[in-house]
């Protein structure tokens, strides 16, 4: 990091450049940039981009974009050392107008990682019979051929399936929703590419080993007294919304406090039950944080997560290799019921050291009309970023402003009463 002062929502922009696809065009998109984009996504397999662009020499016709082009872009936080490099793939052109005055054009140029490109040309018809894990890695390494980082998390039992005229990344979305995992209760596998390369893992893997890497990732809502000025300025929350509200009724609806899931051997007629009850088994999920607190009291869940309400019937051959599907499937909704609720949405100034899967804190005041030196006891805290975008708006040649804008997920609450 270098010492020199810089003011918040400052970026070093080292590229921005759009290439041919045979490489023989370049040309530095910066002038013609009004905006750009770079999403992440828990929930996506790949990094997407877009860029909004105010074309004065008619660019895409004389370069021309024809959306088989590649966008480069580096940038870093001024006065940071650590840079974000992408590699882009023009997906798409859309939103093109024409200004009547002044004969110039805008326009939206949407790029995606290579991976998503290769995987729109390729049909899969083959039968799969390996642990998940071990077929995630191949298809990403053997027949979409990446050459980035593959995180992956192990998992247990074997999949036995036949793809029949799928993609690449259906199959790892259909392995992702049967994946158990050998060490996490939930079995929350996520399927996701960050900054770091592609990552094939549970939620609680992130929560359990990312925790402890929180560093200065620390973004206050007001600021601190005896906090220096220059991480008050720059780790200040600028807005903040939740999304995403506990809803009691909705867990006990769909069985999250209890539920039980039977296997029916289809071959034998055989049926084992696995009961989910809440109160004795939340406390094997990982959190983000070291002292997380139900979402329930006890005493609720005594008088309402006492019953399953939710059976579930799951169909399993016992001549096929066992997958503990079954098994796992009411710690995995139960989990999942959790996660998807308590949301907030949080806008702070950029930083490239940000990445989907990061672990953040938030620190919040008590809503008392004055000043507080005590947190929020329901918001404050460690979550997990679900959800990125940096955004970098152009204003001029001189000023360009840069923020992030998260989306956060824990799952629990913490004890900082």
């Amino acid at each position: 990091m270098s010492s020199e002062y810089v003011s918040s929502g400052s970026i070093d922009i080292k590229k921005l450049e759009i290439t041919s696809y045979d490489g023989k065009k370049q040309y530095n998109l910066m002038s013609q940039v009004m905006s750009f984009s770079v999403y992440e996504d828990t929930m996506f397999p790949v990094i997407r981009a877009e860029f909004s662009i105010n074309d004065g020499i008619d660019l895409q016709s004389s370069f021309p974009i024809i959306d088989e082009e590649i966008i480069n872009l580096e940038f870093s936080t001024a006065g940071y050392d650590l840079v974000n490099s992408y590699t882009l793939y023009v997906k798409s052109v859309e939103n093109q107008s024409v200004s009547p005055g002044t004969k110039g054009k805008t326009y939206t140029i949407r790029a995606v990682s290579k991976e998503f490109i290769f995987n729109s040309t390729l049909l899969i018809n083959k039968k799969l019979n390996e642990e998940s894990h071990k077929l995630v890695q191949s298809i990403m390494k053997d027949t979409l051929h990446t050459t980035k980082n593959v995180n992956i998390e192990l998992t247990k039992g074997i999949q036995d399936i036949l793809v029949t005229q799928m993609k690449p990344f259906q199959i790892i979305d259909l392995i992702r929703k049967r994946a158990v995992s050998k060490k996490y209760a939930s079995s929350s596998y996520l399927f996701f590419e960050n900054k770091r390369g592609f990552n094939f893992c549970t939620i609680e893997y992130l929560f359990d080993n990312l925790k402890g890497n929180i560093n200065d990732k620390i973004f206050f809502y007001d600021s601190a007294v005896d906090t220096d000025a220059k991480n008050m300025n720059s780790r200040n929350i600028l807005g903040l919304r939740n999304v995403s509200a506990v809803n009691n009724i909705k867990k006990l609806a769909t069985g999250s406090l209890n539920n039980v899931f039977k296997r029916f051997d289809i071959l034998t007629g055989d049926i084992v039950e696995t009961v989910y009850k809440n109160s004795d088994q939340q406390s094997k999920f990982k959190a983000p944080s070291d002292n997380p607190i139900g979402l329930n009291t006890t005493h609720y869940e005594s008088m309402f997560g006492a019953s399953a309400a939710r059976t579930t019937l799951v169909p399993h051959s016992s001549h096929l290799p066992e997958n503990f599907i079954a098994e796992s499937l009411g710690a995995k909704h139960s989990f999942a019921a959790k996660v998807s609720q308590n949301i907030y949405h949080v806008h702070v100034y950029g930083d490239s050291a940000l990445t989907a899967g990061d672990i953040v804190t938030i620190k919040i005041p008590q809503a008392t009309g004055g000043v507080s030196n005590k947190e929020d006891r329901l918001v404050a805290g460690n979550y997990l970023i679900s959800k990125l975008r940096h955004i970098v708006v152009n204003s001029t040649n001189s000023r360009k402003m840069y923020t992030c804008s998260m989306e956060l997920i824990k799952g629990s609450y913490e004890d900082n009463a």
